[in-house]
């Protein structure tokens, strides 16, 4: 039996399908670009609000964690800027930073992986090094631009030191989340939040394995008003930091 493509998702095509006419009826409007920025909400659909609420709701169980913020699979900048933002908000006396970690080349995808996906996602590092300077949030957002499948075991042999509380995987591509996962669960606090993209999805073929690898018998958890991100994990081993977390 053959599997239609990205079948999972169309129990939202109704949803999606009036979202898609209503960008294309957005864009003949010529909306200036500083009304799309400071009225936002008023034009931002809300599945997309969903997801930067979602991380929002989870990034404040952490905060009393000791620990770095994480985003591979940076793409343009959306979530990394976006968590870079939340820590200026809520943490400006903590040591806490986000790291950003991605070629910046698009996607190259491995024989398990959705072969569609080939060059999706490509984007300039040097916008959005601009972008991080003319915020002023160069003191807690760093890029790290680099091929996560051969250079995360050096990059952090070289700090021994390093962990993290809220770890946001986005990448889709077997080899990425096979090295993301083994390098960042165990620098991953007790406590900490492990966020993946597209667990349970065919969009990302070998991701509910690679995650099941590394986690053990840990609960993996959704939350009831967001469709992606579609999964997360609280890392813990005691029952008292889980009931700290809620």
């Amino acid at each position: 039996m053959s599997i239609s493509k990205h079948e999972g998702w169309g129990k939202f095509k109704a949803v999606d399908d009036k979202y898609f006419a209503y960008i294309d009826e957005l864009m003949s409007w010529n909306v200036p670009a500083k009304d799309l920025i400071f009225q936002f909400p008023a034009y931002v659909g809300y599945v997309n609000l969903a997801r930067f609420l979602f991380f929002y709701d989870l990034y404040k169980k952490t905060i009393s964690l000791n620990g770095h913020v994480a985003d591979v699979g940076t793409w343009k900048g959306a979530s990394f800027l976006f968590m870079a933002k939340m820590i200026k908000l809520f943490e400006p006396y903590n040591t806490t930073q986000v790291y950003a970690f991605d070629w910046f080349q698009g996607m190259e995808p491995g024989k398990e992986d959705d072969q569609a996906q080939l060059g999706n996602y490509c984007a300039e590092y040097e916008s959005l090094k601009k972008l991080i300077e003319l915020q002023g949030l160069d003191d807690v957002a760093i890029i790290n631009k680099m091929d996560v499948t051969s250079e995360l075991i050096p990059y952090f042999e070289e700090r021994p030191w390093m962990r993290f509380k809220f770890v946001f995987i986005d990448c889709g591509i077997e080899g990425v989340l096979e090295s993301s996962l083994a390098n960042f669960w165990p620098r991953l606090v007790n406590g900490g939040v492990l966020i993946l993209d597209h667990y349970n999805s065919e969009v990302s073929p070998t991701e509910s394995r690679i995650l099941e690898k590394y986690i053990g018998n840990l609960p993996i958890q959704q939350a009831p008003f967001n469709r992606q991100p579609t999964c997360y994990v609280i890392k813990s081993t005691s029952p008292e930091v889980l009931d700290h977390m809620k």
